[in-house]
This record gives C-alpha cells, sequence and structure tokens, in this order.
C-alpha cells in the first residue's frame, strides 16, 4: 500500500466529506502549501530596502490624532502584508485580500512568522470558520490603512450612488487635501519601483551613461463599470428630483473615475487642474469608451543604440490617473521621477505619441520636460509641418529655426512627403539639404533665461550657405555651399537675423518643439520606432492574462484609485524582478553557447577496460595539454579530449 500524506488527508476524509479534506476545507480550496522560507525572507528585504516601511510610518505619526488614547498593536503590520502581496504577485495570483490572509495564515513557517511578526494560526477545525474571519478581517484592516494614507479621494464606496450623491461627492472633494495625498500616492509607486530597478547589476543598470524613456497611457478597469457624465450629470439629479430613490437604478459606486476612448473616432482630450471633464459616450457615435482609470507608464529605451538589447526595458516610472485629465502633468511627473531612479544617469531623451508634445501647450510639458533634463522625440501633428511662425526673421520649421530665404520646396518637404507629392528618398534629400539654411547656435553666448542665441547661417568661421548680404571671413576657405539668390531678397523687409550677428530666440514658444534628433531623418525614425514598440510592447506584456493582467478589475477587487494604484505597483515590481531575471538568463544562455565546449568521453574511454588489472591495455597514456605533455599511468582514471587515442 502506497504512503498517504497525512497532511492532506486528515480525518473526515472518507465520511462526511467525501473526497474533500479539511484541510482543503480550513483554506476553502486555495493553494495552502508551506512558502519557502528562503523566498519570504529575500521579499521582506525587498520591502525593507524600499524605504516605504519608513514613509508609511511617517506618514501614520502625519495623520494620527494626537488627543487621541491610542488602541492596541495591529495584528498585521505594513511590511507582513507588503511581503505578502508581493509573493502573490510572485506566484501570479490575484490580488485578492482573501488570498493574502490565507497565505498570512496557513503558509508561512515559524521561522517566517518570526520574520514578519505573525502570530501562530490556530487549526482548530471545529472553530476555523471565526478563525478565518478574523484573519480576513486582520488583513483587510491592515490594507486600508495603508489606502487612508495615500488616498486622495475618500468616499463611502460599499454602495452605488444616485446622480445626486455623486454630485455632492464631488461638491465635498477637498482639492488641496487630493493634492498631498496624490503626491504621496506617487511616492509610495516612486520607491517600490526604485528598488526594483537598482535590483539590477550595477554593470547593466550603466550599460547607457543616461537615462532615456518613452512613456505612454493604458485603460486600466474598475472593480465597478457602472459611470456617469460630468456632462449630463445636472440634468441627470434634475430628474431624480422628487422620485422614488427605491425605483432608480443602481448608479456608479466610485465618483473619481472617468470615460477613456479605447478605440474609434472619439476624442482622447487633456484638460487641466479645475476643468470638466466632458468626455461621454454618444448614441450613434462610432467609438468604445469604458468607464475606469489609465495608468501612465514610463520604460526605459536606448537611444544610443535602438534595440541593442543592452538591458532590459524595466517600468522606471508610473501612475494612476482619471483619463482625460492633466495628461501633460502626469507625464511632467513621470519624466521628474525616471530622471531621480539613478543619479548615476543622466537624463535624455523622452520619447511620446501625437497625444503628448503635439498637442500639449509648452508650458504643461515642454518646459518641464526641459527643466528635468530631457530632450523630447515625438511626431508632429500634419497641421503643424512646415513653416508655423517666427522671430526676429527666423522661420519655425519642425523643430528649427531656418532663414527666411530657405527654398520653399525644402521648407514644405514633410507636408509634400505626408501629400505623396514626393517619395521617401527625397525626403531625406531635401531634409538633408534643408540643414543648411539652419540658423547657428552662437557659442559661449549669453542669453535672457529660457532663450538661446542664433545667428545667420552665413556667418561665423563654419558657415553653410552663401549670402550677398553677409561677407565671409577673410580667409576662409571656399567651399560648394548653398546660395541665396539676390533676388529673393527683399531689403525692405529684413529682420534682426539678417541685419545683426545674432538674436535670442524662445524655442519654447514654437508649435513644433525641438527634438532629439532631426525630424524625419533615419536616426529619428530608427529611435522613435524603437521607443515607440518598446512601450507597446510593455503595455501588451502588462495587459495580457498572465502574471501580471493590470487591466482586468477581477485580479484586484479592492475599489478605488488609491487601491488600484497600490496593487499595480506590486505587479510592477514583481514584472521589473521577472524581466530582469529573464535578461540575466538570456545572457547566461548566450555565454554557454559561445562558450568552446568540452566534449564528453565514452564511458568504455572513463573506466577501465580490465576492472581486474585496472588497465586499459595501452599501457602508461600520454595526453598533449597545450605545448607540454602530462604522462600519466595507465591505473590513473583521467578525463581525455576524445581526439586521445587508446589504442595502437
Amino acid at each position: 500500500m502506497s504512503t498517504i500524506d497525512t497532511d492532506y488527508h486528515l480525518p473526515g476524509y472518507t465520511t462526511e466529506f467525501g473526497g474533500i479534506t479539511e484541510r482543503e476545507i480550513i483554506g476553502r480550496g486555495r493553494n495552502m502549501q508551506t512558502v519557502d522560507p528562503g523566498l519570504v525572507a529575500l521579499v521582506e528585504s525587498r520591502v525593507r530596502k524600499s524605504g516605504v516601511l519608513e514613509q508609511l510610518e511617517r506618514w501614520s505619526a502625519e495623520d494620527a490624532n494626537p488627543d487621541g488614547m491610542g488602541g492596541r498593536p495591529a495584528a498585521i503590520s505594513f511590511r507582513a502584508l507588503l511581503t505578502a502581496m508581493l509573493i502573490l504577485t510572485h506566484e501570479g495570483a490575484p490580488l485578492h485580500m482573501s488570498r493574502a490572509a490565507t497565505l498570512l495564515q496557513h503558509r508561512l513557517d515559524d521561522q517566517s512568522r518570526t520574520l514578519l511578526g505573525v502570530s501562530k494560526a490556530s487549526t482548530a477545525f471545529a472553530t476555523h470558520t471565526a478563525i478565518n474571519a478574523r484573519w480576513y478581517n486582520n488583513t483587510v484592516r491592515a490594507f486600508h490603512r495603508i489606502i487612508r494614507l495615500v488616498d486622495p479621494y475618500p468616499q463611502e464606496r460599499y454602495t452605488s450612488k444616485t446622480h445626486t450623491q455623486i454630485q455632492q461627492i464631488l461638491k465635498d472633494h477637498d482639492a488641496d487635501r487630493a493634492d498631498k495625498y496624490k503626491a504621496r500616492l506617487d511616492h509610495f509607486t516612486r520607491v517600490m519601483l526604485n528598488m526594483s530597478f537598482m535590483e539590477q547589476p550595477r554593470h547593466i543598470r550603466r550599460a547607457s551613461k543616461q537615462m532615456d524613456v518613452s512613456f505612454d497611457q493604458t485603460y486600466v478597469g474598475t472593480p465597478t463599470t457602472k459611470g456617469y457624465s460630468k456632462k449630463h450629470l445636472n440634468s441627470r439629479v434634475r430628474s431624480e428630483q422628487g422620485a422614488d430613490l427605491g425605483q432608480l437604478a443602481p448608479g456608479p459606486v466610485d465618483a473619481f473615475a472617468g470615460w477613456h476612448v479605447k478605440s474609434g473616432k472619439g476624442e482622447r482630450n487633456d484638460y487641466q487642474k479645475g476643468e470638466v471633464d466632458e468626455t461621454a459616450p454618444g448614441r450613434g457615435e462610432y467609438a468604445d469608451y469604458e468607464w475606469g482609470w489609465v495608468a501612465n507608464l514610463a520604460v526605459r529605451v536606448d537611444s544610443e543604440a535602438p534595440g541593442s538589447n543592452r538591458f532590459p526595458g524595466l517600468v522606471v516610472a508610473a501612475s494612476l490617473s482619471i483619463p482625460n485629465m492633466e495628461v501633460a502633468e502626469e507625464a511632467t511627473r513621470l519624466l521628474q521621477t525616471a530622471a531621480a531612479i539613478d543619479p548615476t544617469l543622466e537624463p535624455g531623451v523622452a520619447d511620446a505619441d501625437k497625444q503628448y508634445y503635439a498637442n500639449s501647450k509648452s508650458f504643461r510639458l515642454l518646459v518641464p520636460s526641459l527643466e528635468a533634463g530631457f530632450t523630447p522625440s515625438t511626431d508632429y501633428r500634419t497641421d503643424r509641418m512646415g513653416v508655423k511662425g517666427g522671430d526676429h526673421g527666423g522661420l519655425f520649421v519642425e523643430g528649427h529655426v531656418y532663414c527666411p530665404s530657405t527654398p520653399k520646396h525644402l521648407l514644405n518637404a514633410s507636408k509634400m512627403f505626408l501629400a505623396k507629392e514626393i517619395d521617401a528618398p527625397t525626403l531625406r534629400a531635401r531634409l538633408e539639404e534643408r540643414k543648411s539654411y539652419r540658423l547657428h547656435v552662437k557659442e559661449k553666448a549669453k542669453t535672457p533665461a529660457g532663450k538661446v542665441l542664433l545667428r545667420c547661417p552665413a556667418l561665423g568661421k563654419a558657415p553653410t550657405v552663401t549670402c550677398p548680404l553677409r561677407e565671409l571671413m577673410v580667409g576662409a576657405a571656399i567651399k560648394a555651399r548653398p546660395e541665396v539668390k539676390p533676388e529673393e531678397i527683399e531689403e525692405e523687409f529684413l529682420d534682426t537675423i539678417c541685419t545683426q550677428h545674432s538674436a535670442a530666440f524662445d524655442l519654447t514658444e514654437m508649435q513644433s518643439p525641438p527634438q532629439a534628433f532631426d525630424y524625419g531623418s533615419e536616426e529619428w525614425e530608427q529611435f522613435h520606432d524603437h521607443a515607440r514598440n518598446s512601450i507597446e510592447s510593455e503595455n501588451g506584456q502588462l495587459k495580457t492574462s498572465g502574471n501580471d493582467d493590470i487591466e482586468t478589475a477581477g485580479r484586484r477587487k479592492v475599489r478605488g484609485i488609491a487601491a488600484a494604484q497600490v496593487m499595480i505597483t506590486m505587479l510592477l515590481v514583481n514584472h521589473n524582478i521577472r524581466k530582469i531575471a529573464a535578461f540575466l538568463s538570456d545572457k547566461e544562455k548566450e555565454k554557454a553557447r559561445t562558450s568552446p565546449r568540452i566534449p564528453l568521453l565514452r564511458r568504455r574511454d572513463r573506466v577501465w577496460a580490465n576492472k581486474y588489472t585496472k588497465t586499459t591495455g595501452n599501457g602508461d597514456l600520454t595526453i598533449p595539454r597545450g605545448t607540454a605533455a602530462i604522462t600519466l599511468k595507465a591505473t590513473e582514471p583521467v578525463a581525455r579530449p576524445i581526439s586521445t587515442p587508446l589504442r595502437t
């Protein structure tokens, strides 16, 4: 008879409960296997290493009532709960508080309980229902203690609301408090992601000397899908006046979410703070709207060697926000976080799609990006290509300032390409020719804050065009260069750039901002494609059913944006750890593949030919090794290269 594991076959296995054990009943059919104490210690050390525990205690002391009497110590600490949540993400399990409670109650050995400060759980079957409920309630309370410290939008979330109640919640909202607690929530995410980033070996973190990022938004679902529109809120409130509340259909639960356009012709707006989001699904509108939040993500990319796989593309900054609200400001906070994640890495290039730099006013995103140290890389809106304004006579064209006498076919090259009037090779040739007419930066020049000093391309030691209004410097080598024709110059309309040595330009006023690479060039296209593919691939990995799946609200059933961001932060940390491990695994595989292989000897060459005399029958064996030779007796077992002759 085979041995039965008594751990899973307790009394009652074949009587009252049929084929179900008491252990399975206690755990309600969930995983009850003991977690490896080594894994618990590793995850707990990462939680401590992040510094989040000290920050939570600091916020708790800040929010505590100084006149209160206090209470008994919490049964489950922040450290124990965060460790349990990270272990669940490691296992690919949903982040349900019931699973976290089961882990803390049943799946820790004595060593892990001592480490986390968790008491030993009772295993009495007769009272398991009450005991399980107590552990679950204590776990939920521990989680909500964290949420209360970082929730910018506190409200009751257990019942559905009428539109009248939603309107009152919005009126009672404290915007100043929300800013304070939003900063706390983002700081929680920041320190946890920073910890995961620093888990990389130093030589991989610093494979590039700068931090290049690609950022974007992606939809994240809410546990409740019933939404409302601020555009129609007042009319809905009027229709509810005098109505029997019991007769009204169940309304939304979370007042602080929004409609996200996933596909179709709906517009993705970017309202500033204080503005009202009027996005709402319309009848007959060809657009796919979903009620929820958006995750703002910044992923590390490589501008020096796009696609070279020098380091893993980790999520270096993240946050959750309400769709259509403060898109540019959320991106700014991502860049500020990414710039500070590793002090040894200088901010580099920040890549984004048309939702960001192309649509945002400069003071909302471009200026803060430059102040954080990042240079933009993006695609321009089609209506902002070609000449879009200028200053001091210089023409603003796709991120640069050009001579007023630049030929029109060069100025409009991008527009002509989009209109299919020229092909790609012609576009590249015209963009390269257009560089000669670009105004030069005057080196070591003092300019007003935020401005750059530019001069005519026909001036300086290395002029790139020839202009009859400018005399070339004496002794300068005469080279073939584009020439401004005299008939193209209208002297009565000459501006500062043509009459003075230089002029100060504020490049942040351009509709099409300056970029790290010349727009439309092969270098720009290579990096932009790499950056966009990287962030889209990351979004796909994070939202695919499996280990992470940050989009599906069923894997994190607690309501509210703060709870969602805390849980998604844990998923992102685990995602980064897995990417680092996979990256290192691939490196080891590559190392093994390229290393010289030592062939194994056959068994008949490894053992004695005669077990009684312990000889091979060939006497002494001489094995060459390099230029020397080692003589071994036949009675000594050795590993020999296959090429070594065994018999003559």
